[in-house]
């Protein structure tokens, strides 16, 4: 769509008018800066004046004099870092001032070897080193183990120096053959021959 010429024209004399204003407006702002920043340097170059009468030339501090200061000596290094050092000593105050742990008994010396039932009495054997022993309830073994009961899975003993109770489990049985799973294979049919003389 085509504007006419004439209004062409009226839009260019608009925009030329708004030119107009906005540079006649710029003009002004920039004459009154000059203003404002001219008072502003002259304020700032009034005020140290007035200050230094005021406080009584607070500018004029004395002077430093470096050279009469104190040297200080440089602080010797405490040690090596670098040296080798143990900890045994600390360790040894540490384990002197702990007190004892309570006394505990030693693990069982014994072996279990087997068992025999007759009746309602039941006889445990077992081996310690070199010597065997047979144990039944309220026997004393080496002097140092009592035999309290014998239960289905182990033998209830009393360490006497201490008073501790310890158990000595027995060993695991083997399943006897019968009840033993038997190996998984195919499946094997009767041969034919083996059918007939059956009948």
């Amino acid at each position: 769509m085509a504007i006419p010429a004439r209004q062409r024209w009226v839009v260019y004399a608009i925009v030329l008018l708004l030119a107009l204003t906005a540079v006649r407006w710029a003009g002004g702002q920039d004459r009154a800066e000059p203003r404002a920043t001219a008072a502003y340097q002259a304020e700032r170059s009034e005020r140290p004046a007035r200050e230094g009468s005021a406080t009584g030339n607070a500018e004029a501090a004395p002077a430093v004099r470096l050279d009469q200061l104190e040297r200080r000596a440089a602080a010797a290094p405490a040690g090596d870092p670098f040296q080798a050092h143990s900890w045994e000593p600390a360790l040894a105050v540490v384990r002197r001032n702990l007190p004892p742990p309570p006394p505990q008994a030693p693990p069982l010396p014994f072996t279990y070897l087997g068992k025999m039932v007759d009746g309602e009495e039941t006889t445990v054997f077992l081996a310690a080193s070199d010597r065997n022993y047979v144990a039944r309830p309220g026997d004393t073994l080496d002097g140092r183990y009592r035999v309290e009961k014998i239960e289905e899975d182990g033998l209830a003993l009393t360490y006497l120096p201490l008073g501790t109770k310890q158990v000595l489990p027995f060993a695991a049985t083997p399943a006897p053959a019968s009840a033993a799973p038997k190996p998984r294979g195919k499946a094997t049919r009767p041969a034919a021959d083996d059918e007939d003389d059956d009948e």
